[in-house]
């Protein structure tokens, strides 16, 4: 089960921005691997910051808030979460000066690609990339579900040497940088005193092996760039914003292959409004209907539903026809379908409609003389 991020600061749902932001400052502290020689603080000090990166960014929070833990970190990748995180800022607030600090040490985020390992980018290097694509699809297709091919530019093992960046009748040999071992130690200074971290060898990205002769078609990297098509199976009920994992389509690395993300676009509809998984819409009806009471055609997206009008029906009132909106994603029912009632008053009428509405003022104007409503 995926951890909670509002569990993991201390805080509470509701907690403002300054709460989380206060908890995470005393956490931030309180857990450095450098201050807390606890075996498991380094990995606590992890967890603070990718519950901060998420919680104090609204966009993400929401999407959080939303979906819940499991579901956003399905959507999510590493690279998403901390995507935007100003690590210079918050360090600035908490008062140090990296411009003094020595250990080669220029902003926060090199103290923090140091933490935890290189960062995103060194285990990148070794899985591949994920890939961000971003798909528009039509409202009524976001109702039913549908599937889309669409076209990927990413990273693929080269057809020359089958990834391996070797020369065909040459061979990989031990990296002379990290000795095989692929990776290498460093020693650097931070806010909080000298740490030592290990870190992906930079020139053989953690396999341990280099090219003998590199490869004519791929220069010795392994990986050419190309266009693929992929089919996106979107499951119904999806809302916009919302991020598909497609796993193992992103680009190619030694390590393996990197995951696709597609975000969604579901484009406006004109009959309907949309909100969350309920549909609202506006529904005309002559004067006559909302005056008698009646049965009227009403639009949804699972087709024509008959809607009763009842009698005295006034403009702005608001019916409901139940589990007729769009579904629910990942999971069983429906919303609701909500139809705003628009009475509409005729413009002009034949000399016998107009006699006929004379009687019928005539005929209100005695009931209410008599006392009868």
């Amino acid at each position: 089960m995926a951890a909670d991020y509002y569990e993991i600061l201390g805080v509470k749902k509701s907690a403002t921005p300054e709460e989380i932001k206060n908890a995470y400052r005393k956490l931030a502290m309180q857990f450095h691997p450098d201050k807390n020689k606890d075996p498991g603080a380094e990995e606590k000090f992890k967890e603070i910051n990718e519950a901060y990166a998420v919680l104090s960014d609204p966009e993400k929070r929401k999407q959080y808030d939303t979906y819940g833990a499991e579901q956003f970190n399905k959507r999510f990748s590493e690279s998403d979460i901390f995507r935007g995180f100003d690590f210079n800022e918050i360090f600035r607030e908490m008062g140090f000066n990296f411009g003094g600090m020595g250990g080669g040490f220029e902003s926060a985020d090199d103290i923090f690609d140091s933490m935890f390992g290189g960062g995103s980018r060194g285990r990148r290097a070794q899985r591949g990339n994920d890939i961000l694509a971003s798909l528009s699809i039509s409202f009524d297709e976001a109702a039913k579900g549908v599937t889309k091919t669409i076209s990927v530019r990413h990273i693929k093992a080269c057809p020359r040497c089958n990834g391996s960046g070797a020369e065909p009748g040459s061979k990989r040999v031990t990296c002379p940088t990290c000795r095989g071992s692929g990776q290498v130690a460093t020693s650097r200074r931070t806010p909080f005193g000298l740490m030592q971290t290990i870190t992906t060898c930079p020139k053989c990205g953690g396999s341990g092996t280099v090219p003998e002769i590199p490869c004519k078609n791929c220069s010795g990297t392994g990986t050419i760039k190309a266009n693929e098509k992929v089919d996106v199976s979107i499951p119904r009920g999806i809302s916009s914003g919302t991020r598909l994992r497609l796993r193992g389509m992103g680009d190619y690395g030694p390590g393996g292959q990197g995951n696709l993300y597609i975000e969604i676009n579901v484009q406006q509809d004109r009959r309907f409004q949309r909100d969350g998984d309920s549909l609202h819409s506006e529904l005309h009806i002559p004067f006559y209907t909302a005056i008698l009471g009646g049965t009227v055609s009403v639009e949804t997206v699972s087709g024509r539903e008959e809607l009763k009008i009842a009698p005295g029906t006034q403009s702005g009132d608001r019916l409901v026809l139940h589990g007729k909106g769009m579904p629910h994603f990942e999971r069983p029912g429906y919303g609701d379908h909500y139809v705003h009632i628009i009475v509409d008053i005729p413009k002009s009428m034949t000399s016998e409609q107009q006699e006929l509405i004379k009687k019928f003022a005539e005929l209100d104007s005695k009931k209410k003389k008599f006392g009868i409503f």
